[in-house]
């Protein structure tokens, strides 16, 4: 009688999940609504980096791949970028008068509403377009 080990089946130790609780998912959801907002500040940076490699790429969509971005979100957020370059002081106005929490879409409304109510903001933004010194994104009128 010899007995093998090979013989005996061996038992799979199966990991057991840990539940979460909710604090880890309050947690989690956090993390995620903080990695989601990006400083207004920081659209500037965005523009910029897209404009530098707009020459290389020939196409504002072939920019926009390079750098992971989707069009829609740059077309809806540019309003802050063109504001924070045109018009600096207008744009540190517009940030002054921001309520705490607002969302980036909301600001970008504020932005847009202060480029409309300045022509002199609104011709320089228009010039700079043209110089190449902003994108040339228009958004689609809805009907």
């Amino acid at each position: 009688m010899s007995s093998s080990s090979s013989s005996t089946p061996k038992k799979c130790k199966h990991k057991s999940k840990k539940k979460h609780s909710k604090g880890d998912k309050k947690e989690q959801k956090f993390r995620q609504r903080f990695k989601q907002q990006i400083m207004f500040t920081e659209y500037k940076h965005q523009v910029k980096s897209i404009l530098k490699t707009l020459p290389k790429a020939r196409t504002i969509t072939r920019a926009f791949q390079k750098h992971a971005t989707d069009r829609n979100t740059v077309v809806s957020t540019s309003v802050i970028g063109k504001l924070t370059i045109a018009a600096p002081e207008a744009y540190e106005e517009v940030l002054a008068k921001k309520p705490c929490g607002e969302t980036v879409l909301a600001f970008a409304k504020w932005s847009e509403a202060a480029i409309q109510g300045d022509e002199d903001v609104k011709e320089e933004i228009e010039s700079m377009k043209s110089g190449g010194t902003l994108l040339p994104i228009r958004r689609r009128k809805s009907v």
